[in-house]
Formats: C-alpha cells, sequence, structure tokens
C-alpha cells in the first residue's frame, strides 16, 4: 500500500510540476517584455540618433539577460504561481486533491521545489553574470552615445593603500595589458605619514609580479623631517616590493553592481577606505548572496491567495499580489539604502526584508489552511497523553 501511496504522489508531482511551467515561461516573457520596453524608452533617443539598427538592439537586449533575470524572476514566479493555483481551483482539482486525502503541504511542495530551483539559478546569476551584463551595458551605451568605452582603462585614477601605507596615482591605467599612460606617481610611506620615497614615471608595466617603471624615471628621497634627501634619476627601475596587482588598483572606482562577487569580496578584504564608503559594497555583497530567497518569499503570498475558488476573490487575489510585490520593492529598497549609506548593519540591511514578509507570508498560509490550529490539537494531545506521567513523577 505504501509502494502504492508513493507512486500515486509522484504522479502528483509530476503533474503539478508540469502544469506550472507554461504559466511560468509565459509570465517570464511578459515581464521580460515590459522590462525592456521600459528600458527602451529610455535609451530609443540614442538608439535613433546613431541610427542603430533593429540586430544591434536586439544583440543588445540578449546581452542583457543575465541582468534582467535578476528584475523579473520576482514577478514571473508569484504570478506564474498564482495562476497555476487558480486554474487549478476554477477546474475544482484543489478539492478533488483534498478530498483524495492530500494534505496541502504536499500540493504545494512542487512549488517549493520549482522555487528552490529558480533561487540556485538566481544565485549563480547574482555571483558573477548579472554584474557582467551590467558592465557591458555601460561600455555598449558609452559607445552608442559616442563616449570612449574602453572596459579596462581608467583615467584620472588616485589609490590610497593605508595596508602598504602607499599612494598611487596613474594618468591612465589599462587593466587589461597592465600599462599605464601618461604620468605614473607612487608615493611611499612610514607608519606615522611621513614621506619616505616617491618615485614618477612616464611609463610603468604590470609584470605579473611586480611594477616595472620606464621612460624616464625619477626617485626622491626624503628625511624622516620630510625633506628632499636626494634625486635620482633612471631609464628603467623595477619596484620588487610593489606587488598590488591592475585589477585591485581598479576595483577602488568600480561601482558596486558591477562588480562580481569574487570581486567584491577582494574589494572588501583588502579595502582600506572608510567604514561609510566600504558599507555599500558589504551591502551588495550580501544582498548577492541572500536576493535569491526572495522568490521563496514571493511564493508564499502566492500560495496563500492562489487558494482562492469563486471569481470575484480570485481577482481579489490577483490584485492583492501586485500590491505584495509592489511593497516588497519599496520596503527592500529602503532597508537596502540604510546599509548602504551606514545607517544599518549591511546584514541587517539585507536580510531583514524577506524576513518580515517570509515571516507574514508563512503566517497567512498557516491560518489559510488551519496549520496554527493543527499545531495546538498536537500539543493539546501531547500535554494530555504526557501530564499523568509528570504528575507521578
Amino acid at each position: 500500500m505504501r509502494l502504492r501511496d508513493h507512486a500515486v504522489m509522484k504522479i502528483f508531482f509530476r503533474y503539478l510540476f508540469m502544469r506550472l511551467l507554461v504559466p511560468f515561461f509565459v509570465c517570464l516573457f511578459a515581464c521580460a517584455v515590459i522590462w525592456i520596453m521600459v528600458d527602451l524608452y529610455g535609451n530609443i533617443d540614442d538608439f535613433l540618433e546613431r541610427k542603430i539598427n533593429v540586430h544591434l538592439i536586439l544583440y543588445f537586449y540578449s546581452l542583457q539577460i543575465p541582468n534582467m533575470l535578476v528584475q523579473v524572476l520576482p514577478a514571473a514566479i508569484l504570478f506564474s504561481t498564482l495562476w497555476t493555483l487558480l486554474s487549478l481551483n476554477r477546474r475544482s482539482e484543489i478539492v478533488a486533491f483534498q478530498s483524495g486525502g492530500m494534505a496541502p503541504l504536499w500540493i504545494f511542495s512542487p512549488f517549493f521545489v520549482f522555487a528552490l530551483i529558480w533561487v540556485a539559478i538566481l544565485s549563480y546569476d547574482l555571483s558573477g553574470p548579472a554584474a557582467t551584463a551590467e558592465v557591458t551595458r555601460e561600455r555598449v551605451l558609452q559607445q552608442v552615445k559616442g563616449q570612449s568605452a574602453h572596459r579596462n582603462v581608467f583615467d584620472t585614477l588616485p589609490y590610497v593603500d593605508n595596508v602598504n601605507r602607499r599612494v598611487w596615482f596613474f594618468q591612465s591605467l589599462d587593466t587589461g595589458d597592465g600599462r599605464t599612460r601618461g604620468v605614473m606617481e607612487i608615493l611611499q610611506r612610514d607608519a606615522r605619514g611621513h614621506d619616505i620615497v616617491k618615485y614618477i614615471a612616464n611609463q610603468a608595466e604590470w609584470t605579473g609580479g611586480f611594477w616595472r617603471l620606464s621612460g624616464g624615471v625619477k626617485e626622491l628621497v626624503f628625511t624622516p623631517e620630510g625633506n628632499l634627501q636626494s634625486e635620482k634619476i633612471y631609464q628603467e627601475l623595477d619596484l620588487p616590493d610593489v606587488t598590488t596587482p591592475p585589477n585591485q588598483l581598479s576595483l577602488i572606482v568600480s561601482q558596486p553592481d558591477q562588480l562580481t562577487l569574487t570581486q567584491l569580496s577582494e574589494y572588501i578584504a583588502t579595502s582600506t577606505t572608510t567604514a561609510e564608503n566600504i558599507a555599500k559594497y558589504r551591502t551588495e555583497w550580501w544582498y548577492r548572496v541572500l536576493d535569491a530567497l526572495s522568490l521563496l518569499v514571493l511564493m508564499l503570498f502566492a500560495l496563500t491567495q492562489g487558494m482562492r475558488t469563486d471569481r470575484r476573490t480570485a481577482m481579489v487575489g490577483v490584485a492583492w499580489a501586485v500590491v505584495v510585490l509592489i511593497v516588497y520593492t519599496m520596503v527592500m529598497s529602503v532597508f537596502i539604502a540604510a546599509g548602504r549609506f551606514n545607517r544599518l548593519p549591511p546584514f541587517i540591511a539585507v536580510i531583514a526584508t524577506p524576513t518580515l514578509f517570509g515571516l507574514l507570508g508563512l503566517h497567512l498560509l498557516a491560518v489559510k489552511n488551519g496549520w496554527w490550529w493543527q499545531l495546538r490539537e498536537y500539543y493539546r494531545r501531547w500535554k494530555s497523553s504526557n501530564g499523568p506521567k509528570n504528575l507521578t513523577a
């Protein structure tokens, strides 16, 4: 009998899982189209001015798929779950499942498994591809506007390395080949902040392990009091103690949403900037790690509203889902802003919204399906069965 029940449950699970697929991809496509239309409205003037053809525009938005998924997946999960449940209820299939002895938790299990799959996909997307797509987007838009858009070139780049007590300045740094163009300066200081030595070069090259200066190198040596002690000129000079790679130097001018999870971790571990500045990078790091949980949180509200049976309350459920999505996005934005401006600890700023809405969604789902009443009944039975034993003890 148990084998038979197990086989029946597998059939139900497969049936509900497949019923969810079509609404999900329809909602995902619809949300993606809306996202593209809104984005295209903001860039259409530049596209028309530069006479960008349709194929290039389509190619541009195909590159934005990882970044677009971050924006549209929560809405697609919410509305596809609601659509599927309302469709099942309209044909009384949910009632038939429950009449056959299937508990609501088993009915919901395919939806949770489906959401977990997309949580894993979104987590991977947030760890790297979405940030890469954002960088590509900015570079392409700069090219459309006729601006320089070399991804690896940074102009007028200062960098303060308090760990090694070193101040850098590049007129132009290409992190792709590890070369500088124009004047480069490196100032070494002691623990008290006094200047020790300063290098000024017309060219510099990252050798893979240290920096090599060339094109006429000036070395200025200072006394402990800060006075100029000596000045030397070299045609080429190796700095074996200066081992900071160019990619690390460029992180300081990159926006948090343009860095992958690995780059964010590297920046946070090596940065010596102020707590107010590092807060936005820490908040972005936690956002990349935890934001995928929003899919599960929003699905809870869809499950709550999807159990409505009549058409009028079904429309109320759809309207309620739209309100939940808008409010969730607004509250998340407020908490994220508080974290980025160092008003809240980054972890608290990111986890607050999923936690608050998740607990509310679980409560509503438990009330809707009588789970609190069942728990109280189980507790009453347990207490009555164990009460005499406790008294005799």
